[in-house]
C-alpha cells in the first residue's frame, strides 16, 4: 500500500520538471512569436501587437505561474522566484510601447518588470543553480556550471547591453539595427537553456541516477 509520502510526491511536480518546463517556454518563445508575426518585430516583447499576443502574453503567464510554483533549495530562492513570477506577470500585463520611440507609462512599467524578470533569472544561473556544483569533482556538475556562468553573464551583457544602447543612439538607428530584439532572443535563450540544463534530463550534463526521467502514467 502507498505510503502518504509516496502519494504526495505523485502529486507534487519534481523540481526539475519545474524547472525543464520554464526553461522550454523561455526558449521556445522568441522562436514561435517571430514565426507567427506576420510583419517583423522590433522586439520580442512587440509581438504583443501582432497576431502572436496571445502565445506572448500565455506563455509569460506560464512561466509566471512555474516561479511561483517554484521553491528552491532556500528561503531566498523562493523570494527571488516569487520576485519573478510578479514580474513575468506584469511583463505580460503591461506591454511595451506600440511605436519604438515612444513610451507611457505601462510602457515603462514593462521595461521594469522585464529587466526584473531577467535579473531573476541571472541571480538563479551565477548563484544558485551555480553555487550548489561550482565545487563539485564531478566533471559532469562541473560542466552545468559553466553553462550556468555562460547563460548568467550572456543575460547580464546583452539586458546591460541593449540599455545603453537604447540610451546611446538615435532611437531610429536602435531600431534599426533591432537591438532589442535580439537582445530579448538572446537572454531568453540563455535563460531557456540555463532551466532546462538545471532540469537534468539530458544524460549529458547530469548522472543517471540524478537524472530527470519522464515516464506517462
Amino acid at each position: 500500500m502507498p505510503t502518504s509520502k509516496s502519494k504526495e510526491q505523485s502529486i507534487v511536480f519534481d523540481y526539475r520538471t519545474l524547472r525543464l518546463v520554464v526553461g522550454f517556454v523561455a526558449f521556445t518563445l522568441p522562436i514561435i512569436v517571430s514565426w507567427i508575426s506576420t510583419t517583423p518585430l522590433s522586439s520580442i516583447s512587440a509581438s504583443y501587437y501582432t497576431e502572436a499576443r496571445d502565445v506572448f502574453v500565455g506563455s509569460l503567464f506560464i512561466v509566471g505561474a512555474l516561479l511561483l510554483a517554484y521553491k528552491g533549495h532556500d528561503r531566498r530562492q523562493i523570494w527571488v522566484s516569487n520576485l519573478g513570477a510578479v514580474a513575468a506577470v506584469c511583463t505580460a500585463l503591461s506591454p511595451t510601447s506600440s511605436e519604438a520611440c515612444e513610451g507611457d507609462i505601462k510602457s515603462t512599467i514593462h521595461y521594469i518588470a522585464a529587466f526584473i524578470l531577467f535579473s531573476t533569472i541571472a541571480y538563479f544561473c551565477l548563484v544558485a543553480f551555480r553555487n550548489r556544483v561550482k565545487d563539485t569533482k564531478d566533471p559532469k556538475g562541473k560542466l552545468r556550471a559553466r553553462i550556468y556562468s555562460v547563460c548568467g553573464w550572456v543575460i547580464v551583457v546583452v539586458m546591460l547591453g541593449a540599455v545603453f544602447a537604447n540610451f546611446l543612439l538615435p532611437c531610429e538607428t536602435s531600431g534599426a539595427l533591432s537591438i532589442t530584439y535580439w537582445a530579448e532572443f538572446a537572454a531568453l535563450w540563455a535563460f531557456g537553456v540555463s532551466w532546462i540544463v538545471a532540469g537534468k534530463i539530458f544524460g549529458l550534463v547530469v548522472d543517471r541516477k540524478h537524472q530527470l526521467v519522464l515516464t506517462a502514467k
